[in-house]
């Protein structure tokens, strides 16, 4: 039997976790934080064949037992509220004597006829996601984690030899576009880092880059000549299937003037990175409190991180700007459904500015738009599904000035404590504290300046 009592000894007995099963202590419906570690292994389980959680047994395969069983039909009932439909599961427990009677579980989850994601971001405590929207978990290493681009081909395979399912196009087609994604994100991660490893896909996608720059003056075959490819072979370079030599790399960059190491340095399009430049790399250090704990942290993660969480923040702070009053205000089936983006921009704002009246509310963020204007402006519509994501991109192709002005106006202090990076940000200081401050931005120096400050009530005092 696949979910009886002999199958959780025989589980148990193999001693070590696999892509097939993962021991656990217990496991919650509620608090959420809990539950939507659990059910992060269950989307990978559905999504790789199905699995097992092995309850009430800890990390070294020691039988524990658990302390209180879970209903299957509110388990049922909390997945359907959070992923919009069901996730076929079997949970059952056993009474065993072992040193004492214990109580023990196993929870099989099936493999699924389609892709199982979450329509929702749900985070921990930190706000950090545990499970991204829309975003495909499989098992690997024994662990849950995101797919990368050669588990989601075989869930492309999978999915295609369902005949049964009846949206089976549809669902290949979400599997491909998230195919592009992860190549996208990947892509950009390493921008942002400046990490770069030489493989012969990267340097086809080089290489593929150089020709939509120059498409109107070369073919792809010209292209080809003019770098001394082997006719016969010129496809499989741009394909990825042949590697070049020196002498090809030589010729590029001299023929398209491109810098010396482009072939060996992470770029997005003719981007390089970030990190590489030398005018954002001194505002990232202008911002930070001790400077050598940044490169002790490691530079390129540092930039990662300090990019993604302030095009994180400030997407929050956008989608906030142009709400309506009361509309992020969480209530208690926000919670329960771990709708966390409703209570991060309540906590974060809202609540703050509870006892304003509507005028001065309104005015209030009136002020706002008007100090984040360009940034506002220079960034995609808070209405855009992935904004953060979107955000993020848009700086890759930004100029640099803009690039150096968004960090300055943007982050008030950056510093790192116990292995972790603090950032605060100055449009949630200024909600935070309900002050108006009104700034120059000195383009020489790259630095902003607040050249006036006062409270909310100041300012509504000065306004009558």
């Amino acid at each position: 039997m696949y979910n009886s009592q002999d199958k959780f000894f025989e589980l148990v007995g193999l001693g070590t976790e696999n892509n097939k099963w993962d021991y656990k202590r217990d496991i919650h419906i509620s608090p959420n934080i809990a539950f939507a570690n659990m059910l992060k292994d269950i989307l990978a389980f559905s999504n790789s064949g199905g699995g097992w959680l092995v309850l009430g047994v800890d990390d070294n395969s020691g039988i524990v037992g658990v302390d209180k069983k879970i209903d299957p039909t509110s388990l049922g009932e909390k997945i359907i509220s959070v992923l919009g439909e069901q996730i076929i599961f079997d949970l059952n427990y056993y009474s065993i004597h072992d040193e004492g009677e214990k109580v023990v579980g196993l929870l099989y989850v099936h493999d699924s006829d389609k892709v199982m994601v979450s329509p929702i971001n749900l985070f921990n405590e930190k706000g950090k996601a545990i499970i991204s929207e829309y975003t495909i978990y499989f098992r690997r290493n024994a662990s849950s984690i995101k797919a990368n681009i050669d588990d989601i081909n075989m869930l492309i395979h999978k999915v295609s030899l369902i005949g049964k399912y009846n949206l089976k196009t549809e669902d290949i087609q979400f599997l491909k576009d998230k195919k592009s994604e992860c190549f996208m994100f990947k892509e950009e991660d390493e921008f942002y880092r400046g990490e770069f490893q030489f493989t012969v896909s990267k340097f086809a996608d080089k290489l593929n880059t150089i020709y939509r720059f120059h498409q109107s003056r070369y073919t792809k075959y010209e292209i080809g000549i003019l770098l001394g490819f082997e006719i016969s072979a010129i496809d499989d370079y741009f394909e990825g299937r042949r590697f070049p030599k020196i002498e090809h790399l030589l010729r590029a960059v001299e023929i398209f003037e491109l810098p010396h190491d482009y072939f060996f340095q992470t770029t997005m399009g003719m981007e390089m990175p970030f990190i590489k430049n030398p005018l954002i790399t001194y505002i990232i250090l202008d911002k930070t409190d001790r400077k050598v704990d940044l490169y002790e942290y490691g530079f390129g993660s540092a930039f990662n991180v300090i990019i993604s969480d302030l095009a994180r923040n400030f997407s929050y702070f956008k989608k906030w700007l142009y709400s309506d009053r009361g509309e992020y205000k969480p209530n208690e089936r926000d919670f329960d459904s771990l709708i966390s983006q409703n209570v991060r921009i309540y906590e974060t704002y809202e609540k703050y500015l509870l006892d304003l009246n509507d005028f001065q509310y309104n005015k209030f963020k009136q002020h706002l738009k008007i100090q984040y204007y360009k940034e506002i402006e220079k960034t995609p519509d808070e209405s855009e599904k992935f904004l953060n994501e979107k955000i993020k991109t848009r700086l890759i192709y930004s100029d640099t000035e803009f690039v150096c002005k968004f960090i300055s106006e943007l982050i008030k202090n950056i510093r790192i404590s116990e292995s972790k990076l603090h950032i605060e940000y100055n449009f949630i200081f200024e909600v935070q504290n309900r002050i108006i401050r009104y700034r120059d931005y000195d383009r020489q120096n790259m630095k902003v300046a607040f050249c006036n400050q006062e409270t909310f009530d100041e300012f509504i005092g000065n306004e009558k």
